[in-house]
């Protein structure tokens, strides 16, 4: 599917990076809505909920390429994509769009932007959904081994194993010489993930040897062209793993520490929507903001599916958002 129901737009942030987005604007008094993506996709993985479900019922849309994807910047330095200037550059679009304020929605990466954006600028976000991946409080103490030691303790497997690859320049250009590996590792089997992503070395063996299996039915001719066109160009991965070197290399402790006091507490309604399949954005892991006291108004919803249960029943999952939104937002 597409987004050519909505104005394509472009925005040069202060800080000199060029924005693409898509918008239409809210009818009916209904709320306007900022979708914010993952790795590895661009605005292009919201056209099914935006076309099915969000414009049909009225509400406003706004949904960038987030940087480093699509036809947005590029930079390769893990210093510009710190939270809080990349929720910044988010606020800057919705101030070009006279948008006060408006309800954020995140999967993977973008769901942890967009708790952000409510813990650097509160007044603008009316309520926060977070896709697959639960609230991480801004603690600012992030170690990448010390996770995947931790977690294995917990579940039998670090989380997290994949990033090894995913933040070092061999592990970049191992994934850009083998882009079909990379497509089939993420879009498989949700229970193959067991033996890539978090297994040791596991993901670095699948991508180097070139393997290749199976993808989910989602995963579309047209899915893997998108995917595949969108990664040959401009550095391949160079860009989109810069989301994890900064969180393994420092840069986002530091932005977290600049987060007040007071907004680590989410005072809007919060959805969080997973996959009970997922082996890395585990719906469990929703239970360290609740033990924190940081979500006091959060509904959880977990379907069957993996990371991209939302592109696996779109159905399930648009008539699930469109509901909390009705509900919450009449």
């Amino acid at each position: 599917m597409s987004l050519s129901k909505l104005t394509k737009k472009t925005l040069t942030v202060a800080r000199g990076f060029t924005y693409t987005y898509y918008v239409s604007p809210a009818r009916d008094s209904k709320p306007s809505i900022i979708l914010l993506h993952g790795w590895p996709d661009s605005a292009r993985l919201w056209s099914g909920l935006i076309n099915d479900y969000l414009l049909p019922h009225g509400y406003g849309i706004i949904a960038p390429d987030c940087l480093g994807y699509g036809e947005t910047s590029k930079p390769t330095d893990p210093k510009f994509y710190s939270w809080r200037d990349m929720a910044t550059d988010a606020i800057e679009i919705l101030d070009a769009e006279q948008l006060p304020s408006v309800i954020a929605i995140g999967h993977d990466w973008g769901s942890t932007l967009s708790t952000r954006l409510y813990n650097f600028h509160p007044t603008r976000i009316l309520g926060v959904i977070t896709i697959n991946v639960a609230y991480l409080p801004p603690i600012g103490q992030f170690n990448l081994d010390a996770m995947n030691d931790m977690t294995r303790q917990q579940y039998g497997y670090g989380l997290l194993e994949y990033w090894h690859l995913f933040t070092s320049d061999d592990g970049i250009k191992l994934m850009n010489q083998n882009l079909e590996s990379v497509y089939c590792m993420a879009f498989g089997d949700p229970r193959t993930w067991l033996e890539t992503m978090t297994a040791p070395g596991g993901a670095a063996k699948f991508v180097g040897e070139g393997r290749i299996q199976p993808t989910l039915p989602f995963a579309t001719s047209e899915h893997k062209k998108n995917f595949m066109d969108q990664l040959r160009k401009e550095g391949g991965f160079a860009a989109p793993s810069c989301w994890y070197k900064a969180f393994a290399f420092g840069v986002q402790d530091d932005a977290d520490r600049l987060v007040p006091e007071e907004n680590k507490l989410i005072r809007v309604p919060v959805l969080y929507w997973g996959g009970e399949g997922d082996v890395v954005g585990r719906p469990d892991r929703l239970q360290l903001p609740l033990d924190m006291g940081l979500l006091p108004d959060v509904k959880s919803i977990t379907r069957d599916g993996g990371h991209w249960a939302l592109l696996e029943q779109p159905g399930v999952f648009g008539e699930d958002l469109l509901g909390w939104l009705q509900e919450r937002f009449a």
